[in-house]
């Protein structure tokens, strides 16, 4: 497993974990897709922004703090997606976020991101 080579130099940072456990994400469509899990590299949005974290995509490690995002932005989208992560998947890191359990994913390349959720029901 690898990242995609064109990343920078040191990303993900060294001391980013191996992808394991439940995450949530803030997504628009049920049930997700590829599209929900688009980094904002790779959508070219906020070219300013930390290049490493903008290769990441934005989790939570619980669903309250997802929930919480979701009210916080409703661009984001109307659901909250539920994966299980393994260390095939990538690397996580806690970052700073508008939540306590802000976490960064950083995905192999070749990995279908939306295979690994599905729509958490009536989360409220």
């Amino acid at each position: 497993m690898r990242f995609p080579e064109d990343w920078p130099l040191g990303c993900p940072p060294e001391d980013a974990s191996d992808a394991s456990g439940v995450v949530f994400r803030v997504v628009k469509n049920s049930p997700p897709t590829e599209q929900d899990f688009r980094t904002h590299h790779e959508d070219g949005r906020m070219p300013n922004a930390h290049q490493c974290l903008r290769r990441g995509l934005s989790v939570f490690r619980e669903l309250e703090d997802a929930i919480h995002q979701r009210r916080l932005l409703p661009k984001l989208g109307p659901f909250i997606a539920r994966g299980d992560l393994a260390a095939d998947s990538g690397k996580l890191k806690p970052t700073k976020g508008s939540q306590p359990t802000h976490t960064t994913w950083w995905v192999y390349q070749d990995v279908n991101r939306a295979a690994r959720f599905a729509i958490e029901p009536d989360e409220g």
